[in-house]
């Protein structure tokens, strides 16, 4: 006499629910060898050996429609080539995930330093080289173009750059340094690139920020500021016997995401600088 096993019973074997068994049943996965009268399901022993392999494709993640070919075609070279795209897929989410990850990082450290920024302090550093992916020129912050100008050029940076936490950012002329009204200055929008990631890019659209010497310091809400700041900027650079050695560069390092007022942003400017002779 054959023995069956109650849906109970193949549930606890298996470590997995009455309701799974039932699922399973439904979709015509891993059906009962029987169904009594009274409409309980009876499973038997044998059938152990396919809900092993339905178990053990699950945990690979397999989805339940691939395991259901499985199941109809189980041979080492149809199993051997499934095994392989599945690994490929698992390693397309590795990626992905690694590169989550990295945006994580980047954010982390980026909101880490805006706990610590100190409005009133400048400072001169080393600083490695970094490049950016940058725009058109911008002659207007009020025109009507600079807005068509920032869409085509975010629209042209991957969304994995431009959300990867790296803080986005201006590139203004050296020369406007030494102007009245500095925000008035022609500029050019940038996001910063990882150097794996440059080869995607336009070479014309990179530019890169030459490793050396910067005097630094956080402004915030840098459209009403800017002018006041750059008066200290300039006295800082006249005490210390220092001139400018380059162009301007500023990255938001706190935006919409930590604050929903635009004069909450927070600004790093950086200016290149040299000894004088």
């Amino acid at each position: 006499m054959k023995t069956y096993l109650t849906i109970s019973e193949m549930a606890k074997y298996a470590g997995i629910s009455r309701r799974t068994l039932i699922y399973y049943d439904q979709i015509d996965l891993f059906k009962p060898a029987k169904i009594g009268e009274n409409g309980y399901r009876y499973y038997g022993i044998d059938q152990y050996f396919e809900l092993d392999v339905i178990l053990l494709l699950k945990n690979l993640d397999v989805s339940l429609e691939d395991i259901h070919l499985f199941l109809k075609n189980r041979n080492v070279d149809y199993v051997l080539e499934g095994f392989i795209r599945q690994k490929q897929k698992v390693d397309e989410q590795i990626n992905k995930l690694k590169t989550i990850r990295g945006s994580l990082d980047s954010y982390i450290e980026r909101y880490t330093t805006l706990k610590n920024f100190d409005l009133e302090s400048i400072t001169l550093s080393y600083r490695e080289a970094e490049s950016f992916v940058i725009s058109e020129t911008i002659d207007n912050y009020d025109d009507i173009d600079s807005v068509q100008i920032y869409g085509r050029f975010y629209s042209s940076v991957d969304s994995s750059d431009l959300f990867s936490g790296y803080p986005i950012g201006f590139l203004v002329d050296g020369s406007a340094f030494y102007q009245e009204n500095f925000h008035a200055a022609p500029y050019r929008a940038l996001v910063k690139i990882p150097e794996e990631r440059l080869h995607i890019y336009d070479k014309q659209r990179v530019v890169q920020r030459p490793a050396g010497d910067y005097v630094s310091g956080f402004i915030k809400d840098e459209i009403h500021h800017i002018n006041t700041f750059n008066n200290r900027f300039r006295n800082y650079l006249k005490e210390k016997n220092l001139e400018l050695n380059g162009d301007i560069w500023e990255l938001l390092w706190q935006d919409e995401t930590t604050s929903e007022h635009p004069e909450d942003q927070v600004f790093e400017v950086l200016i290149p600088v040299r000894q004088k002779d």
